[in-house]
């Protein structure tokens, strides 16, 4: 049944995720019974207030010391704990196609993805899956269990990015489809119109969703380590330019570290959790960690 999460991570990887959980910051909404504070009331777990009975509510759940006080009629409502609902959002572009040495950024993003996505059944909660470009290519609904798990797992590995990106229409569009309060996470290179991605951000958190940004980047997109005189290629409209990067380097660099920190910077106004995830870096000890870090956070 595992064949699937196998196919994007190792033994020792999935070794380093089984005792950790993943949680959300805010109130979440469901239909199960889990370890997770929903902001519906129902009637079980823990008291949070009274409203007025109406006709066809259950008799057991009145509240029989208010009414010898005021002799009305009250129902005793509750907060009840809920299972938790992952959606997993993940750019598959063709600019996450690049890759300076070993795996490339969406095949980063897709272990990524999938160790989130194992932590979250392991824990019996609910995950979702959206790869997109310029549209949703596939899409997985939330759900539990170790088959939706592989199907999962499998999608992510099968598929290959090809297209431009417009990450800002497609999540403006999977934050309407999106109705219960969920922790949305997005594995991306942030490459588009950042004002557009911040208002896309924005559309997800006016509707109570808690967000985890995953800035997946190359090491050497930072660094831009790059000697010889040579073409550079945009992996998305496949124009070229014949450059020399020791007179470019320090530009580029200033240029880059001014995205990074727009980056940064819109996800902190927006109560986003920003997280920068360079494909050089081990899936299971970074996530291990990322996890720690929350839970010490109280996320």
């Amino acid at each position: 049944m595992n064949d699937g999460i196998n196919r994007l991570l190792n033994d020792h990887e999935i070794a380093r995720l089984g005792r950790l959980a993943l949680g959300s910051r805010f109130a979440v909404e469901g239909s199960l019974a889990g370890a997770h504070r929903s902001p519906l009331k129902g009637f079980s777990v823990e008291f949070a207030d009274y409203r007025q009975y109406v006709p066809g509510d259950d008799l057991r759940h009145l509240d029989w010391r208010v009414y010898a006080k005021n002799e009305r009629l009250y129902i005793r409502q509750y907060e009840e704990e809920c299972n938790l609902r992952v959606y997993a959002l993940v750019d598959a572009s063709s600019s996450m196609n690049y890759s300076h040495e070993g795996a490339s950024k969406f095949r980063h993003a897709t272990k990524l993805a999938a160790a989130l996505a194992y932590i979250t059944s392991h824990q019996q909660d609910s995950v979702g899956l959206t790869l997109f470009d310029a549209e949703v290519r596939q899409q997985l609904p939330a759900r539990s269990g170790l088959e939706h798990l592989r199907q999962l797992c499998n999608m992510l590995a099968d598929h290959q990015p090809s297209e431009d990106t417009d990450v800002a229409l497609t999540l403006h569009r999977l934050a309407e489809k999106v109705s219960r309060r969920a922790l949305i996470i997005l594995f991306s290179d942030m490459f588009d119109d950042l004002e557009r991605i911040q208002n896309a951000l924005a559309h997800f958190r006016r509707r109570k969703h808690d967000v985890i940004v995953y800035h997946v980047l190359d090491k050497a997109e930072i660094e831009f380590p790059f000697r010889d005189i040579g073409n550079f290629e945009d992996m998305e409209t496949n124009e070229t330019l014949i450059t020399n990067p020791r007179e470019v380097r320090a530009a580029y660099q200033e240029a880059f570290a001014d995205f990074l920190f727009r980056c940064q910077r819109i996800c902190a106004g927006l109560d986003i959790e920003y997280v920068l995830a360079t494909t050089d870096q081990s899936v299971g000890g970074f996530i291990q960690e990322h996890m720690i870090r929350r839970k010490r956070a109280g996320r």
